[in-house]
């Protein structure tokens, strides 16, 4: 294979030689090239500059060009580059951090050494890179990697290309960079054959056929993102990505919410399960179970796989159950999973069955308790109480705990009598929604998420989708509308895969419709969120009395005790759960997330038309097809804390 090396420092290199020996120096850069693909993962996760801008470049390129001219000229072996290219990069690894200065004598030192055809060191180089600037890793890794194949002419340095390619591999494989990897390996086993290493050359062709089909896979992955750009929900397109990401990738906290919203019923059911987390043991062997059992129906690499997210499972609640009949069931399967001889996913945090939780925030309860509740969560969870991401959406903590939902049939009825006393000849509205308000019943919240504190600006959304759809702009500290239930599962998707988001593991969502009334109800058991006084709901929630007709700035008015704004009013709020009239009365009391099918999806809150009539409902819900927009309709968005 050829492969052409675009070199800015030409004129600075000479003509390309080759190296004169087998030296241990070359040794101990393979073991150090070798060392830096193995924990590069570990090396991108640290604080990287932008690369310089091109002034800057050209400025410290001159400097470079004074100060090493003259050694360029004299380097006229292989070996003098390979040692020029070292002191450069012991040279770049003392100035400033982060400086043009520092990126040009890396880049260059890169080169130096490919022409001298020292592998190792233009990789060594490579590594001090990518630790230290935003580039672009994997590509630059393989591009060096790919002149250094062409550019080696001993067998010693074609072996060592060869023996660093399935590091190489890995970090392309896991930048999704399946075309760069196939020509990598293909490059390698023509290196190995040439090398005469035989044994390296048959295992890097055996390699060629699961490299290319992860390159289908990815594209198939790909195609699904595209049709989930027009429909966020499609059913289809969420299972083949989910399954890429989770039995491909690995990345089940990503890949389970699309499970969740797939077409495999029984994937879609378990992945629903395990959403709704679990703090005792009794619940995280139920979703060990569940993952178990979906694997039994699934072939060979498939079932391995679905077997070892049951172990990660598993694993957490063997210490609380050991000595019983669960205990034995789990270790007998703990044991099965050991005979894979793959190693079961680490849990994301420690099991909270080994910890002492906080007390959950039963309802009733006032601001002050509220307060405690979420430092307590936070002190246990080791996160804090307020947090900001990084495009600045801020969000707080919801404590797990318990609240009474919806309506009793006495007040359901009550109400109904007043209403139809408003409406004699024209009932809807309320009239209709009203009986689905009941039964009232206990739920609990099992797990602490973060919401956001305001509903989601228009701001916001165009920062992350690139457009702004609302019907009322002017200021783009108002709340997004106008967007369907589809456009908001899309932008929580968008949200989590940007750069920083993603390498922060941050995963968003809608929330439930019991999470939100949760979060909106915040202790209260009084008919408005703010109190039984229909004249101070204007403190709280923009409406038709107040909004002049039109949104308002999010976080004006007063937030409610769990330090959320515009709970009430401003733009109704998409929620995750499908809307059926009588969908709470089988109702699970832990985490309930509504129907699993449905034509319309509920919005909670009100919004800046929405009368005291409505308001007076014991809850304020609507719901409306996925795909439906309206100037009144936004959303807020749920964060998920780290293990929940």
């Amino acid at each position: 294979m050829q492969t052409k090396t675009i070199n800015p420092y030409d004129e600075w290199l000479g003509p390309t030689m080759s190296f004169s020996g087998h030296r241990a120096r070359f040794l101990a850069q393979v073991f150090l090239t070798l060392t830096y693909l193995a924990v590069g993962g570990e090396l991108m996760a640290q604080e990287r500059s932008p690369a310089p801008e091109e002034a800057a470049e050209q400025t410290a390129k001159r400097m470079a060009g004074e100060i090493y001219g003259g050694r360029f000229a004299l380097a006229k072996t292989a070996a003098d580059k390979t040692a020029l290219a070292a002191e450069m990069i012991e040279a770049a690894l003392k100035v400033q951090n982060g400086s043009a200065d520092q990126f040009v004598l890396l880049r260059i030192a890169r080169d130096v050494a490919l022409g001298a055809g020292d592998a190792p060191t233009a990789l060594a180089a490579v590594k001090e890179l990518v630790q230290r600037f935003e580039v672009a890793a994997a590509t630059l890794t393989a591009e060096t990697f790919l002149a250094a194949a062409q550019q080696a002419t001993m067998s010693g340095q074609r072996k060592a290309v060869a023996e660093a390619a399935p590091s190489v591999l890995a970090q392309l494989s896991q930048a999704d960079e399946h075309e760069l990897a196939i020509r990598v390996c293909e490059a390698a086993r023509e290196a190995a054959q040439k090398a005469r290493e035989f044994k390296l050359a048959a295992d890097l062709s055996g390699r060629l056929p699961e490299l290319r089909r992860m390159q289908k896979e990815f594209q198939t992955y790909r195609e699904a993102l595209a049709v989930m750009e027009d429909d966020p929900a499609q059913p289809g397109a969420n299972l083949t990505a989910g399954r890429y990401l989770c039995l491909v990738k690995g990345d089940w906290q990503r890949g389970v919410p699309m499970l969740a919203l797939g077409s495999d019923a029984d994937l879609r059911s378990v992945a629903l399960l395990e959403l709704r987390g679990a703090a005792s043991a009794d619940a995280q062997t139920v979703i060990g179970d569940a993952w178990w059992d979906a694997a039994e129906t699934r072939p060979g690499d498939e079932r391995d796989l679905l077997r070892l997210r049951a172990g990660s499972w598993y694993r957490q609640a063997a210490p609380s159950v050991a000595g019983g009949l669960a205990g034995m069931k789990i270790k007998q399967r703990l044991d099965a999973i050991s005979k894979l001889g793959r190693e079961i996913p680490a849990a994301s945090s420690p099991p909270a069955t080994l910890q002492k939780s906080p007390p959950l925030a039963i309802a009733p309860f006032d601001e002050k308790a509220a307060t405690q509740y979420q430092a307590a969560w936070a002190k246990h969870l080791n996160v804090p109480v307020l947090w900001t991401n990084t495009i600045g959406m801020r969000f707080v903590l919801i404590p797990p705990g318990e609240f009474d939902m919806e309506a009793t049939e006495k007040e359901t009825v009550r109400l109904l009598d007043e209403a139809k006393a408003r409406v004699q000849k024209s009932p809807g509205g309320d009239l209709e929604r009203l009986p689905s308000e009941a039964p009232k019943h206990r739920v609990r919240i099992t797990r602490p998420y973060y919401a956001g504190i305001w509903e989601v600006t228009q701001a916001e959304y165009e920062r992350v989708m690139g457009t702004n759809p609302s019907r009322l702009k002017g200021n783009p500290s108002r709340p997004v509308e106008h967007v369907s239930w589809s456009e908001a599962v899309d932008f929580c998707r968008r949200l989590g895969e940007l750069a920083e988001e993603k390498k922060a593991g941050a995963v968003y969502r809608l929330l439930t419709e019991a999470e939100w009334e949760y979060a909106c109800r915040a202790g209260t058991t009084t008919q408005y969120r703010s109190g039984d006084d229909e004249g101070i709901l204007g403190q709280y929630a923009w409406w038709a009395n107040n909004s002049a007709g039109r949104t308002q700035p999010v976080g004006q008015l007063r937030p409610n005790a769990f330090g959320l704004f515009d709970m009430w009013g401003n733009v109704w709020e998409w929620c995750a759960d499908w809307h059926a009239d009588d969908r709470y009365a089988n109702s699970s009391p832990e985490d309930p997330t509504g129907p699993d099918s449905g034509s319309s999806r509920v919005l909670c809150g009100g919004s800046w038309r929405t009368t005291l009539r409505d308001y007076s409902a014991p809850r304020i819900i609507t719901s409306a097809p996925p795909e439906e927009r309206s100037s009144a309709w936004g959303f807020r968005v749920a964060k998920m804390t780290g293990g929940t």
